[in-house]
């Protein structure tokens, strides 16, 4: 018998979904062609990368680099803008993409 997510999936495909119908109830992925990371339910553009990576950027200047847990938090926001970056790396898009390509192909 199809468990509850298969059939879930299957529904949402068959109404018009596609591709894109079961990232909702799936594990995390990203879209190298889009810069679209989806999980969670959510789908997370380029544009709210963009606007992510601002918004670490302006707390990181708010902290002290002088007091070690607030030195800390600005190494934590940076991490974050880093891995943003890399996410839209093109290079790293193409690279995820070829992975993909090979993995369809098995």
């Amino acid at each position: 018998m199809t468990d509850r997510t298969d059939l879930i999936n299957q529904l949402a495909a068959s109404m018009g979904a596609g591709k894109f119908g079961a990232t909702k109830y799936e594990e995390s992925r990203f879209d190298p062609d889009t810069g679209t990371l989806y999980c969670n339910g959510m789908v997370i553009s380029a544009s709210v990368a963009d606007q992510a990576i601002k918004y670490f950027t302006n707390i990181k200047k708010k902290c002290d680099l002088n007091e070690p847990s607030s030195r800390q938090m600005a190494m934590i926001y940076q991490c974050a803008i880093e891995a943003i970056k890399v996410m839209q790396n093109p290079k790293v898009r193409e690279f995820i993409k070829d992975e993909i390509n090979k993995e369809q192909q098995k």
